[in-house]
């Protein structure tokens, strides 16, 4: 093991960077299935729905019995959707990010339900993943990393918006929401009052990892139409009400943008 580390050092610049790459290593050159040997190519999800007329997108209920291949930007040949979606993660969240602490939570992003957001080229017979993100719902809000301690500050100063607040119960099946019931709490106490505020938890989601990967000069109109299609997606499902976490600035400001 000391043998190994040395060669990481050596060669990586160190021991989390080799890691990194050896995950994707892993996944690029996994032999294809005999499954996928017999698989018609052509065979395309009837249930998705079309955004901007070449791009679809469409809730997966568990991403690791879905036997579709798909093209990443990551890797030449394409590969089963789980595969695809682990690889498009460690890609940009952990090689472009640094965010390291995921190489030990790799498999929540190979299983569970997933949205994905799509397009078919002319050069290819797969389509090529546009965007993903994992949806876990309120059954499992232990695992949810949006109410997870790492994701929590002291320091952070919530926005309480009187109209928001009403338009979040207006459009949600939640209890009444009074800017006074919020007063003088921490960010976690707010968060935890909103949750239980809601009378109907099956209409409650965390929408975590959100990716988004092609050509760069179209990143922020492939960010745009995952953030439409995501919302459609799960206000198709019967989702009111979504936690997330956010990193990029411009994604808040889309927000913040729309208002109400």
């Amino acid at each position: 093991y000391f043998h190994i580390e040395q060669m990481a050092i050596k060669v990586f610049g160190c021991l989390l960077k080799c890691s990194t790459e050896f995950e994707m290593f892993k996944l690029i050159h996994k032999p294809m299935s005999a499954l996928h040997r017999h698989l018609d190519v052509t065979k395309k999800n009837s249930t998705s729905a079309i955004i901007d007329e070449k791009y679809h997108y469409e809730l997966v209920q568990d991403i690791s019995t879905d036997e579709r291949y798909f093209h990443t930007e990551f890797s030449e040949h394409p590969l089963p959707l789980s595969d695809a979606i682990v690889l498009i993660n460690i890609a940009t969240f952990i090689k472009e990010h640094k965010w390291y602490e995921m190489l030990n939570h790799l498999e929540i992003s190979s299983k569970g339900e997933h949205f994905i957001l799509y397009q078919y080229t002319d050069n290819n017979v797969y389509p090529t993943i546009i965007s993903s993100a994992l949806i876990q719902t309120t059954s499992n809000k232990h695992d949810w990393l949006f109410f997870d301690n790492f994701f929590q500050n002291t320091k952070w100063k919530p926005n309480l918006n009187a109209d928001g607040l009403l338009s979040l119960s207006h459009a949600t099946s939640m209890s009444p929401l009074p800017r006074s019931q919020f007063v003088d709490k921490t960010s976690t106490e707010i968060e935890n009052d909103l949750f239980y505020s809601i009378l109907d938890k099956t209409k409650a989601c965390e929408a975590i990892r959100l990716t988004i990967s092609g050509e760069k000069s179209k990143a922020n109109y492939h960010l745009y139409l995952a953030q439409k299609g995501l919302a459609m997606a799960l206000k198709e499902s019967g989702r009111d009400i979504v936690f997330t976490i956010i990193e990029k600035p411009a994604m808040v400001l889309f927000y913040q943008s729309m208002n109400l």
